[in-house]
């Protein structure tokens, strides 16, 4: 028979109370102004309380058990360079802002970037204020107080994919150019998936031949495919607005598997000035 449909692997979705804990990094602030303002004319010198915000801040956050919060020492002024970096710490979350020093007053302002999502979700600002610096304290607790409720509501903040794979058959009884690479077909639930292989090989849009091998495949999940070379393989999916899929592989020589994943959807996909 043409078609020969092996499962040799099958990754179910954990319970949500066996999760690893979410992790929120958290980015000194950057001051909107000099530590310096004028009164009455002239320069006086006030205190600079950068590092203070963020140890306060990050002392806050770890109170609540839900979450393992890491300090980052990088600054927070570019979403970009911050999210790489929370990246780079395995955060769920980031947190950056920025602090302003007033004649009267001192304010700070928090953003919550998701890092599955890559951006700050509408809504996920907060802000405190007090009349002078030695209050500085209560401007963090009050931060923290609605960054831990913002990142608590949003709803698993890291989710299990579900994911298996298919063994189907030899490359050329099933028409495909004899290689000793394996053929790997990649199914995703989702619009336009990025998909990484440690190999380093480069996928591509699935040709009719590689989408009628699947066997109850629906016609809404998008296929890459690409010849890989054969042996440990780690494969990494990830797409704006689900949560991301990573595995370890083990592929034969000459044989065509089948990969199929189902991202789990975020609880909101929508971020400032975007519909």
């Amino acid at each position: 028979m043409r078609k020969t449909f092996i499962i040799i692997f099958i990754s179910l979705a954990y319970a949500l109370n066996v999760q690893a804990v979410p992790k929120i990094a958290v980015f000194p602030f950057e001051p909107l102004m000099d530590s310096t303002y004028n009164w009455w004319g002239d320069q006086v010198m006030v205190l600079n309380y950068q590092k203070a915000l963020h140890g306060f801040l990050v002392a806050d956050l770890r109170q609540d058990v839900r979450f393992e919060v890491v300090a980052l020492a990088g600054a927070s002024g570019v979403l970009s360079s911050s999210l790489a970096e929370a990246k780079a710490a395995g955060a769920d979350f980031a947190v950056i802002g920025t602090y302003a020093e007033l004649p009267s007053s001192i304010r700070a302002d928090a953003q919550l970037i998701d890092v599955g999502l890559g951006d700050v979700p509408r809504g996920y600002q907060a802000s405190a204020t007090a009349g002078r610096w030695e209050d500085l304290s209560e401007v963090s607790r009050s931060l923290a107080d609605q960054l831990l409720l913002m990142a608590a509501g949003s709803a698993t903040p890291r989710r299990e994919s579900v994911s298996r794979l298919v063994l189907e058959g030899e490359r050329d009884a099933l028409g495909f150019a004899a290689s000793s690479n394996a053929r790997l077909v990649v199914e995703v639930n989702s619009p336009s998936p990025k998909v990484r292989i440690s190999s380093g090989a480069a996928f591509k849009r699935c040709s009719v031949l590689d989408r009628s091998l699947a066997d109850g495949s629906a016609a809404s999940q998008i296929c890459f495919v690409a010849d890989v070379p054969p042996g440990e393989q780690s494969v990494s999916i990830a797409q704006r607005g689900f949560y991301g899929h990573e595995e370890s592989l083990s592929l034969s020589p000459g044989k065509v598997y089948r990969l199929v994943v189902e991202l789990q959807p975020m609880s909101f996909q929508t971020v400032p000035g975007r519909r």
